[in-house]
């Protein structure tokens, strides 16, 4: 049985690729996929006691509970015939909260995911893992961070987000320390934000005809200034810190953003030039090849543009 991990991240259409797994879970069950979310994952889980806290490291006694219980979990799904299985959690990386309070991208990520991996007890065949741009990604962080009851980043704080050396790039280099013998796969925010079926199809095969995803699929978006504000007041906080109008919450300035596009074309041009031997890459290919034909919005929207940016990231 092949073991696909997938990391998330999140706020990078992670809930959108569980919600399309869960929602087809019998039909692709049908066709040899098994699929473990955060609803079997969590809590009093397949995972519980793995969450490391903000040591970010799991306990000896944790993993040894853990081991038993995910290994009959593993030969059940083997029995019912399951070939592939799909483990999606990006709470195996760390989590919103932990990246706003230490102001980088997942600091703690290979010490997590060695909790994880010794649990399991096995190899994992390969691992996915889509990157946002990184201005988007603290934005979005940043707004679900305030929605769930963070306070409003100070300055001092944005710029120290801003500044920070972290990237992609090192949490790909963290994964591949921590699981050396899984295929790491890396895919754009954009590519697949709305075609988690395309996705998985690149995965799997284009032979399997998988089903297709609902039309606008997106689901957890961040909470734009008004929901904000809404938020700050159910718990008698002041959005005096938020600016006046409606629409999406930017609170980086100008510079700052740039600093962080900077960041985040280095880490693609490191991705398209190979990534160290560690990872690959993956593009969109057109819709057909990857099992199902698109719609016209689909095809006004999809650009083959990897070397356009190179370019500028060169």
């Amino acid at each position: 049985m092949q073991i696909i991990l997938h990391l998330g991240a999140q706020r990078s259409a992670t809930t959108s690729f569980q919600h399309y797994m869960r929602s087809h879970a019998e039909r692709l069950s049908a066709l040899g996929v098994g699929f473990w979310g955060p609803g079997r994952l969590r809590g009093t889980g397949l995972f519980e006691g793995l969450y490391a806290g903000p040591s970010g490291r799991v306990s000896a006694a944790a993993i040894a509970k853990a081991k038993p219980r995910l290994a009959a979990a593993l030969d059940g799904a083997r029995a019912r015939g399951v070939r592939r299985l799909v483990i999606s959690e990006e709470n195996m990386l760390g989590s919103v909260k932990g990246n706003i309070r230490h102001r980088a991208l997942y600091p703690d990520c290979a010490t997590r995911l060695e909790g994880f991996a010794a649990a399991l007890g096995c190899p994992v065949d390969m691992i996915l893992l889509g990157l946002r741009p990184l201005p988007d990604y603290w934005t979005s962080a940043l707004a679900y961070g305030v929605k769930r009851g963070c306070a409003l980043p100070s300055a001092a704080a944005l710029e120290a987000i801003s500044a920070s050396e972290r990237s992609w790039r090192d949490v790909v280099c963290d994964i591949a320390a921590v699981m050396p013998g899984a295929q790491i796969e890396l895919h754009r925010f954009a590519d697949f934000a709305d075609a988690p079926d395309v996705r998985l199809a690149q995965v799997l095969g284009a032979d399997l005809k998988l089903p297709q995803a609902s039309a606008g699929l997106r689901k957890n978006e961040a909470p734009d200034l008004a929901a904000l504000r809404g938020a700050l007041g159910a718990r008698g906080a002041r959005p005096a810190g938020l600016p006046e109008g409606e629409g999406r919450w930017q609170p980086f300035s100008q510079d700052q953003i740039a600093a962080l596009a900077e960041r985040y074309s280095d880490d693609i041009f490191w991705c398209a030039a190979g990534a160290g031997a560690l990872a690959k890459l993956i593009e969109r290919k057109t819709l057909e090849e990857a099992g199902r034909h698109p719609l016209p919005a689909e095809r006004r929207g999809h650009i083959h543009d990897q070397a356009r940016r190179m370019g500028q990231a060169s």
